[in-house]
């Protein structure tokens, strides 16, 4: 690896892209403070769904990070530049997270004076432990996302290299992962319908975030890859694998909750689903079905489709749509049980959140090699993204 390698920046389109994104996101937040000011529908719903969005594309590239660290594997090498920058945005999710502090009871009826959860779940549903589980969860977050960075200096051998990563935090960050994750899907999805419940919605969601961690990590790699080689198709014929994989392990998550549900036919339960099947959200259910799971499962089945960047990126990029379908079906219909609605608030929301959150992620992603005392750069972010990808 030469030393003019690990210095080369992004390429051109995604630099472009990432400048856009910054734009849009700028537009779309002055839209959405016009849209608050001038009294419109509630915004919070359609604000709260892309959070969790990019949230989620977050949370599922730490755990690709700790996968590959436990494991190895040549994939890592052609998603390693977003893996390994999306590790620096849990400090812009947290601060996009703030507007939502100010609308907690409009999004969750148990926190209304009066409308406090049964008294099974009041100890839990409570807005104080609600709110200690939360910072606790993002804490844990900015703490695993900090030691699991190849390019910090506690990373490094002697010489400035790239030291093997130990396995520790990785096995222990798994854990704290699924934990805190779980945690997450339950308070800020499931208690919006506080008397619903589902034992394998946690593990559903953590499939979902890293299925889309995975399809920003495909494209943003086809965009990087300097030109497609034999070693290059083998790298991406390992990432069609491992998204065929989750696609199916989705599918098959998602069928089992809403055939256990609906063998057991609890009004609790049914009335989670009745919204989003019995009225004209069944639309974008079609539509997740066809997204999420035939579409890609079907397309991936060919590993010529697998071995070229281009095919593949655009079966992810179809994914990343549906990931974000699948949040807004998650939380809309809670607050829009009559039908699909699409309000103005809802692409200001996306501009905003998503906007600033991706154009924060290209900046990681062109952050530049350290180099060290003795003048020869080290391998970090800036080496992944010129040349693993």
């Amino acid at each position: 690896m030469n030393a003019a390698a690990s210095n080369r920046p992004a390429s051109p389109p995604l630099t472009r892209l990432g400048l856009a994104s910054l734009a849009a996101g700028g537009i779309g937040a002055l839209l959405l403070i016009v849209y608050v000011a001038s009294g419109g529908p509630a915004w919070a719903p359609s604000y709260l769904a892309v959070w969790l969005f990019v949230l989620g594309i977050s949370l599922g590239a730490m755990a690709l990070v700790i996968v590959h660290q436990l494991t190895g594997g040549g994939w890592g090498q052609a998603a390693g530049p977003m893996l390994e920058a999306t590790l620096r945005t849990f400090p812009v999710t947290l601060l996009l997270a703030i507007p939502l502090m100010f609308r907690l009871p409009e999004l969750f009826a148990w926190m209304h004076p009066g409308e406090a959860a049964d008294p099974g779940r009041a100890w839990y549903l409570s807005a104080p432990f609600f709110a200690v589980r939360g910072f606790a969860c993002f804490a844990i977050w900015l703490a695993l996302a900090r030691l699991l960075r190849r390019d910090r200096p506690q990373a490094r051998g002697a010489h400035g290299t790239e030291a093997a990563p130990p396995r520790a935090p990785a096995a222990v960050g798994f854990v704290l992962y699924a934990l805190t994750a779980t945690v997450a899907a339950v308070d800020w999805i499931m208690s919006l319908t506080p008397e619903w419940h589902s034992t394998v919605f946690g593990l559903l969601i953590g499939v979902g975030q890293v299925m889309s961690a995975l399809s920003v990590a495909i494209v943003v790699a086809a965009m990087l890859a300097p030109g497609v080689d034999e070693t290059l198709r083998r790298r991406f014929h390992d990432l069609g694998k491992l998204m065929l994989a989750l696609v199916l392990l989705w599918a098959y998550l998602a069928f089992m909750q809403f055939l256990i549900i609906w063998i057991e036919d609890l009004p609790a339960d049914i009335g989670w689903y009745l919204p989003r099947t019995q009225t004209s959200w069944s639309g974008l259910g079609l539509f997740l079905a066809a997204a999420h799971f035939v579409g890609p499962f079907l397309i991936l089945l060919s590993r010529e489709v697998k071995r070229r960047p281009a095919a593949l990126a655009a079966v992810a990029g179809l994914m990343l749509v549906a990931c974000l379908a699948d949040a807004w079906w998650l939380v809309l219909p809670t607050f829009r049980p009559h039908g699909l609605e699409i309000r103005w608030c809802d692409l200001f929301a996306l501009l905003a959140v998503g906007g600033i959150w991706f154009g924060s992620l290209v900046r990681a992603v062109q952050v530049p090699a350290p180099v060290p005392a003795h003048g020869q750069p080290q391998e970090g972010i800036g080496r992944h993204a010129g040349q693993h990808a």
